[in-house]
């Protein structure tokens, strides 16, 4: 007997088995399980590019991304920005996704300057993505009160290296849960850039997870 069929037997059998194997390991790992940080209690109204005003509360049911905006950012808003296009390119499709930029400078960035920022940025109408301007107060409270981020700051004027460089702010992008459950912070704008790598895919990994988790009204 020649021994080729006997070798690619074994071949298959060794093949068969690693599959099962990994298969039963897949299916008895649980997935990594999403901290909750904070629940979203209370509704945040503001103007969205549109004109019209909306609620934040009417989110709910929808994974939402949300971040601050500073339109005329020098640096660190673009990578926020881009993290935020690239989930509206792979997700912006699902009617239970929203994505969430709201204005740093709102005495500023009234609907017709966010219209045209958002069609410079190659973000449609139709598109699920918010971009929002509050009073500050409203604004303050909304993100730093109930998402936790840092809230903005002013840069005195002669500690500015760049003249539209106003304000420093927190460069994370949060994400919240369809029962509107804050479930992560990304910090996609880090010195670091493999810190800033590892929060781009576990942005958009943990992302998945979620739009994957099955619907329920449970409040």
């Amino acid at each position: 007997m020649r021994p080729w069929p006997f070798i690619s037997l074994i071949g298959t059998v060794a093949v068969c088995s690693t599959f099962l194997v990994n298969l039963w390991f897949s299916s008895s790992v649980p997935k990594r399980s999403l901290p909750i940080f904070t629940t979203i209690e209370e509704d945040f109204i503001a103007v969205e590019r549109s004109g019209q005003t909306v609620h934040i509360a009417s989110l709910r049911g929808s994974v939402c991304a949300f971040a601050y905006l500073y339109t005329v950012c020098p640096h660190g808003c673009a990578a926020v920005v881009g993290e935020m296009s690239r989930l509206k390119e792979t997700h912006g499709s699902r009617p239970d996704f929203q994505l969430v930029s709201v204005s740093v400078l709102p005495e500023r960035d009234q609907p017709e300057f966010f219209r045209n920022y958002a069609e410079a940025i190659g973000v449609k109408p139709t598109d699920p993505w918010w971009f929002l301007r509050a009073e500050r107060p409203a604004m303050e409270a909304f993100m730093t009160g109930v998402l936790k981020l840092e809230a903005a700051k002013a840069i005195p004027p002669d500690e500015r290296f760049n003249p539209l460089e106003v304000y420093e702010h927190d460069l994370r992008i949060v994400l919240v849960d369809r029962q509107q459950r804050v479930r992560g912070y990304y910090a996609v704008f880090h010195p670091q850039q493999e810190i800033a790598n590892l929060m781009r895919e576990r942005l958009h990994s943990d992302t998945l997870t979620l739009l994957d988790e099955p619907i329920t009204t449970t409040p």
